[in-house]
């Protein structure tokens, strides 16, 4: 008798605990630049498509500027995407058509967006999904051999794979979907080798399971147990009586973006003023001051049955005042990414949601295996005036190691001279964007001082959130290594 096929629920149930962060992934500000940057990453990484775009737009900012150039100039600026000599055509093309047809204007109907140069019915879906909101599931080569292996699809053309999943999924979850299983096929359903080990779905997929041959290899994959969910031990779980707290207060912006990932919202009591995202949640739950001095009476009045904190954000005497007022408190403790692993199956079974926790965790733990090679000597600066780093021993000095950066500098937080900038020799200089706010005109006068060096501007959420931006983190870094 064959098991009973999973509820295709119970694949996004996991797959959106994973990879909260999946988006598309091309940079873009309008449909225009995004139908230009679909039809770039045919037989393109999104990561080089992103490299090229910025001066090609530069060049070529609306239709009406790229129906009137010349082959060459396009081809110079999208060499590197490969198979230039046909898409430079294909732009032109566009723009020309955009300008007679549309008045320079990317149309939402799929018939005429479906109908223009170089657009077929994969870019046609990712524009509309992503330009115009429109439900649609476009398959590209990883949502292809990831359907397949998860046995959501037994099709043969991405046309019919795509026919398969928009019939077994909510029409309203298409576009998170496409993007949940592209992130899937690139962190953990490799063509080559999938690390089964750390799936999310790993229980769902019978490929995993070697129920079936590997649809992509061809072959039947050695059969992975699925890891049984670690018990929480004494300290974690919940002790005999106590309820899942339903008034919480965090006083660390990224575990307060966390529980919103997590669905969370609606039990946020109250936030510290520096927990802004998502950004709605500065109108919707109260601020109880900062971190380092919160409003204790505020606190208490708003009757949480839990505040959570960071030891290092956030001070003892915090701790102290809440056991007074009799108040319950999680304190975290990140100094690794590894940390972050240990620390979502806390909170998971703190707060009543371990499958959500532990898919990510695992997910996320699947990340951290193999071999780590010594790379470029980097330098996280966290502000100026005085200088300020982030040591080897703290969260992104793991998050540079983990993904192929030597950290350098003293451990902790230290306060830099001059002279000890000079003397750390660094090869790569990041200025993330908070919390200190560095611009270009540090990342210009930074250059000037370190011409050999690379000097990166970097986003400050994804360098320093752990917990909610972890994956994104991993990502910044290994993009930056990668070019």
């Amino acid at each position: 008798m064959r098991p009973a096929k999973p509820n295709p629920r119970d694949f996004q149930t996991r797959l959106r605990a994973a990879y909260p962060d999946a988006k598309c992934a091309l940079d873009h500000a309008d449909p225009f630049q995004l139908v230009v940057a679909t039809i770039l990453s045919a037989q393109c990484t999104d990561a080089r498509v992103n490299l090229t775009t910025p001066a090609l737009f530069a060049r070529f900012p609306d239709a009406a500027s790229l129906a009137a150039a010349r082959v060459e100039d396009v081809e110079a600026l999208i060499r590197s995407t490969g198979f230039y000599h046909n898409k430079a055509r294909n732009l032109i093309g566009l723009g020309q058509a955009l300008l007679a047809r549309h008045s320079g204007e990317v149309p939402a109907d799929p018939a005429a967006l479906g109908a223009l140069p170089g657009v077929g019915q994969k870019t046609a879906n990712v524009v509309l999904a992503n330009a115009f909101g429109v439900p649609a599931l476009a398959v590209d080569t990883h949502i292809f051999r990831v359907a397949r292996r998860l046995g959501l699809s037994k099709a043969n053309t991405p046309e019919k794979v795509e026919a398969d999943l928009c019939r077994a999924f909510p029409r309203e979850d298409w576009i998170e979907l496409h993007h949940q299983l592209i992130f899937h096929g690139r962190r953990t359903c490799d063509a080559r080798r999938p690390d089964c080990a750390g799936c999310p779905v790993l229980g769902l997929c019978p490929t995993g399971l070697g129920t079936i041959k590997d649809p992509h290899l061809g072959v039947k994959l050695a059969a992975v147990t699925p890891a049984p969910r670690p018990s929480p031990s004494a300290a974690e779980a919940l002790a005999p009586g106590q309820l899942v707290p339903q008034r919480i207060i965090s006083l660390v912006p990224s575990v307060t973006e966390l529980l919103v990932q997590w669905g969370l919202a609606a039990r946020l009591a109250g936030r510290s003023r520096y927990c802004i995202e998502p950004r709605w949640i500065r109108n919707t739950v109260p601020a109880v001051g900062g971190t380092k001095d919160p409003d204790l009476g505020r606190i208490r009045d708003l009757a949480p049955d839990l505040v959570i904190m960071e030891k290092d954000e956030n001070p003892k005497a915090v701790a102290d005042a809440l056991d007074a007022f009799g108040i319950p408190w999680l304190a975290l403790e990140i100094h690794t990414v590894q940390d972050c692993v240990a620390a979502l199956r806390l909170l998971g079974a703190r707060l009543g949601l371990p499958e959500a926790a532990e898919a990510r965790a695992a997910a996320l733990e699947g990340r951290l295996k193999g071999r780590r090679r010594k790379g470029p000597r980097a330098l996280a600066l966290i502000w100026a005036s005085p200088w300020m780093s982030s040591g080897p021993d703290t969260y992104v000095g793991d998050l540079l190691r983990r993904g192929g950066l030597t950290p350098i500098g003293p451990d902790r937080y230290p306060v830099l001279s001059e002279a000890d900038l000079e003397a750390l020799a660094p090869e790569v200089i990041l200025l993330p964007t908070e919390p200190y706010r560095f611009n270009r005109r540090h990342q210009a006068a930074l250059q000037k001082r370190f011409p050999e060096a690379r000097i990166e501007l970097v986003d400050g959420q994804a360098l320093t959130w752990y917990l909610s931006r972890t994956e994104q983190g991993l990502d910044l870094v290994r993009d930056l290594v990668s070019r």
